[in-house]
């Protein structure tokens, strides 16, 4: 996943959210659970509920393509994530675009005023994950 919509709080029904709204999460998680349900070594357990919408498929190295794909979901599920950002228990809503940074000493990324201004109005914050390039998995 390279851009997903992220939404969570400590008192989110995630399943009640879920029965009630048409954008569907690619995965959710309750508070209680264990946070990595497949390891034999770390027992921590979530602080919080919430949910994962992807937004968009395109690679990391995709960054262009990942805003152009949120511009056009922001679009389509403007009232569905108005729903969200107002429904009880969701304390945090971010955008989270992942992205592969090179081994130089800086990286700028720039987000176009339409995503700006459709993520802003809607109460969401915006989000980069940045995750090192391997340049010898590439060759």
């Amino acid at each position: 996943m390279s851009c997903i919509l992220r939404a969570g709080g400590e008192n989110f029904e995630v399943e009640k959210f879920i029965e009630q709204n048409s954008m569907k999460p690619d995965s959710f998680w309750k508070k209680g659970d264990p946070c990595f349900s497949n390891s034999n070594t770390n027992f921590k357990l979530n602080e919080t509920s919430g949910i994962r919408v992807l937004v968009s498929e395109a690679d990391f190295l995709e960054l262009p393509q990942q805003i152009e794909d949120a511009i056009l979901f922001f679009a389509k599920h403007k009232s569905e994530i108005v729903k969200l950002t107002s429904f009880q228990g969701v304390e945090d809503i971010d955008l989270d675009f992942g992205t592969e940074a090179h081994q130089t000493r800086w990286s700028s990324f720039t987000f176009p005023p339409q995503l700006m201004l459709l993520v802003g109005t809607l109460g969401v914050s915006l989000c980069i994950s940045i995750y090192p390039f391997d340049e010898e998995l590439v060759m």
